[in-house]
């Protein structure tokens, strides 16, 4: 095989393995439109007070990304007046997965001192969205930042499946808010495509070996 075929096979190796690893993402939601984005609100909290909604965006409360109030918000209202017991879902539409998929958000509560915001990630497999069939717990967390923090989980083998956000605080005087933003869910790459960025990196190296030589 003649030097030039090697190149444009090891960069058409390259090209596809990028390409990929771009249409990887199968989901995304960053919230531009809380009303019609189709995630269903279940608040379980006693007694009920708000379920989740759009952010509010002001100046210290901003959306990790995109307009200043594209990202969905619950509160210590959630439990009504502010007493009571917290326990508000936020469930996804129904994902198709297939393979391995990797979920990755942003989470952050109020620059308040004091509280102790937190919240679980759930998945439930199939279409069904029922808060109990979501038994699948994929991480806890207590959000005691005031800065967007990423978090990234590994989720279970499925065809398809929702996710859900549990913001879970069990005495709401001791909660303040919670906010989500830029859910995505991408697929983890195949073997054989790190096979064809192999083939692309070898390719460069061969090029850059004759050159020098």
């Amino acid at each position: 095989m003649k030097f030039g075929n090697k190149l444009t096979l090891g960069l058409s190796a390259l090209a596809l393995a990028g390409a990929a690893h771009a249409n990887g993402v199968v989901f995304t939601e960053g919230f531009d439109d809380f009303v019609k984005s189709g995630w269903i609100q279940t608040n379980l909290s006693s007694p009920v007070g708000k379920s989740w909604s759009q952010g509010i965006g002001d100046a210290s409360y901003a959306a990790q990304s995109g307009a200043e109030t594209s990202y969905a918000q619950a509160t210590y209202l959630s439990a009504d007046l502010g007493s009571g017991s917290i326990d508000n879902w936020l469930i996804s539409p129904v994902i198709s997965l297939g393979g391995s998929t990797v979920l990755s958000f942003y989470a952050r509560t109020e620059d308040v001192a004091g509280f102790a915001d937190s919240f679980s990630v759930l998945f439930s497999a199939g279409s069904g969205s029922a808060t109990s069939g979501f038994t699948t717990i994929l991480a806890s967390v207590t959000a005691s930042t005031a800065d967007w923090t990423q978090y990234t989980v590994t989720l279970p083998s499925a065809a398809t499946g929702r996710i859900a956000f549990e913001y879970l605080v069990a005495d709401a005087n001791n909660a303040n808010s919670l906010g989500i933003d830029t859910v995505s869910v991408s697929a983890v790459p195949e073997p054989a495509t790190y096979g064809l960025m192999a083939m692309g990196l070898a390719g460069l190296a061969m090029l850059r070996r004759r050159k020098a030589s």
